[in-house]
């Protein structure tokens, strides 16, 4: 008789937590018309950056009986633009079953709760003490992918397009920044980007995103920093 150690099968899978970014898709209006032309638009633009990209629709702003009635409509010509719509947020109960029923993850209005003085202070400290920024010393290439986990990131190199930045805090880099940065990934609408020379397809703070199209990089031909104002990209020069 064999024992039950041994004929203990293997677990078929694991859980494990991990990040990934998505991207905030916030209806303004519910008119599919409208919708469509702008992503035509866009997608003009830049045709394969958006391919496949898994979306969070943001409903707050919408009335929740034009959200029913139009709902299906969105999904459809989300997906015939090879986007994946994966959550929606800000819905109310009606439309969370609605989401739901399409197969969609129900995500939270993220709300950044007040601290008394002495908690931020005590936040502050621990900061301080444990969260040294991650440094970066060669050139980051096509592909890679950098993330500074709960601090800021240092690249005193180049980044080249295709790469990809990420850090919960702000984001260096003393040389010219191609590919992705994106600053506050946890939310901190505090985080800036830092860089020499901007030349970056994409440049998000805390979600809040801008493509190449719109940056406008020829207009910084020196150091820049990036911020939030109002929850809109700025870009200034140093």
């Amino acid at each position: 008789m064999q024992s039950a150690t041994t004929t203990k099968t293997a677990q078929a899978f694991e859980l494990k937590g991990s990040l990934f970014t998505l991207t905030v898709f916030r209806l303004q209006q519910i008119d599919i018309d409208a919708i469509e032309t702008q992503l035509t638009t866009m997608l003009k633009r830049t045709p394969n950056f958006f391919r496949h990209m898994p979306l969070v629709l943001d409903v707050s702003h919408i009335k929740s009986a034009n959200i029913l009635a139009e709902f299906n409509a969105l999904l459809q010509l989300l997906h015939n633009n090879n986007m994946i719509p994966v959550g929606i947020r800000g819905a109310d109960e009606i439309t969370q079953e609605l989401a739901a029923n399409a197969g969609l993850a129900i995500f939270p209005i993220s709300k950044s709760e007040p601290q008394s003085p002495a908690q931020t202070t005590k936040s502050k400290q621990a900061n301080t003490v444990s969260n040294a920024a991650k440094l970066i010393t060669q050139p980051v290439r096509s592909g890679q992918q950098i993330y500074a986990r709960g601090t800021d990131l240092i690249v005193m190199a180049s980044v080249s397009h295709g790469a990809e930045l990420l850090a919960d805090g702000n984001i260096h880099v003393y040389g010219t920044l191609r590919g992705r940065a994106l600053a506050g990934v946890h939310g901190d609408k505090n985080a800036r980007i830092f860089c020499k020379k901007l030349d970056s397809e994409l440049i998000a703070i805390a979600g809040h995103y801008q493509i190449k199209e719109n940056l406008h990089t020829e207009d910084y031909p020196q150091p820049v920093q990036i911020y939030l104002d109002d929850d809109h990209i700025r870009i200034e020069n140093i």
